[in-house]
């Protein structure tokens, strides 16, 4: 975790997904929107971004799949991972009956401890 002059950036490595990751729910949960936070880590789908915006960031950081578009095509290649990037979160909003950013709420995603364990 890095503090920013104006915001918090929580940073996994290894691609830990959103979902994953408990550290964003806990800085989310202790800045209580004082300051913005930041994702950065395993963001590589539409749904990553999704699910990282409804546990509470308020934006995400793609530096992995912007460098892949770079190196395949140049400038191009990196709009158009954007362009992915933004198609399959509307996507996954509509899919999920939020027509705007507002809507996507904490109530659209589980986290790993909070999932259901089989007791087999």
């Amino acid at each position: 975790m890095q503090m920013l002059r104006r915001g918090i950036t929580v940073k996994t490595s290894y691609g830990v997904k959103p979902e994953m990751s408990s550290w964003l729910v806990q800085v989310v949960g202790a800045v209580e929107g004082k300051v913005p936070d930041l994702f950065d880590g395993g963001i590589r789908r539409g749904t990553d971004v999704f699910k990282a915006l409804a546990i509470g960031a308020q934006a995400v950081l793609i530096g992995r799949p912007a460098v892949y578009g770079l190196a395949a095509k140049g400038e191009y290649g990196v709009k158009r991972v954007i362009e992915m990037l933004r198609d399959e979160l509307e996507l996954t909003m509509a899919l999920s009956g939020c027509p705007t950013l507002n809507h996507i709420s904490r109530k659209h995603v589980r986290t790993k401890p909070e999932r259901p364990r089989s007791m087999l």
